[in-house]
């Protein structure tokens, strides 16, 4: 019986992320896929700098959103932040010829990274 439930609440949440997983390649999809509360996985070149550029955009962009659709519950305005770089997804090196560009910079994508909103 403990088989079965842990079973049935294991496959109940790999559904659950499944459904808020998506994958993206440009910043309008990212914000957009973030707004709606999903994660994404997005190719990043994993630069430092542009991780901090990323949190300060997402912030700032968000909060916009919330101002232009007259959304007063204050959900959206976490920043992006890296939360995994996914073995099985991605954390093979890209290589330049490849053409995979980071998502945000345009600088060329070395990992694949999983980002989520930090509240």
């Amino acid at each position: 019986m403990l088989v079965d439930i842990h079973t049935e609440m294991f496959e109940k949440a790999k559904l659950a992320r499944e459904e808020h997983l998506n994958k993206v390649t440009t910043w309008e999809e990212f914000m957009v896929s973030l707004n709606k509360k999903n994660v994404c996985l997005a190719p990043w070149c994993d630069i430092e700098a542009c991780e901090d550029e990323i949190k300060d955009k997402s912030k700032e962009e968000s909060l916009q959103y919330m101002l232009d659709h007259n959304e007063e519950e204050a959900v959206l305005t976490g920043s992006a932040k890296t939360l995994c770089i996914p073995y099985e997804m991605g954390q093979q090196e890209f290589k330049e010829e490849e053409g995979i560009k980071c998502f945000h910079c345009g600088k060329p994508a070395k990992v694949t990274a999983l980002w989520g909103r930090s509240y």
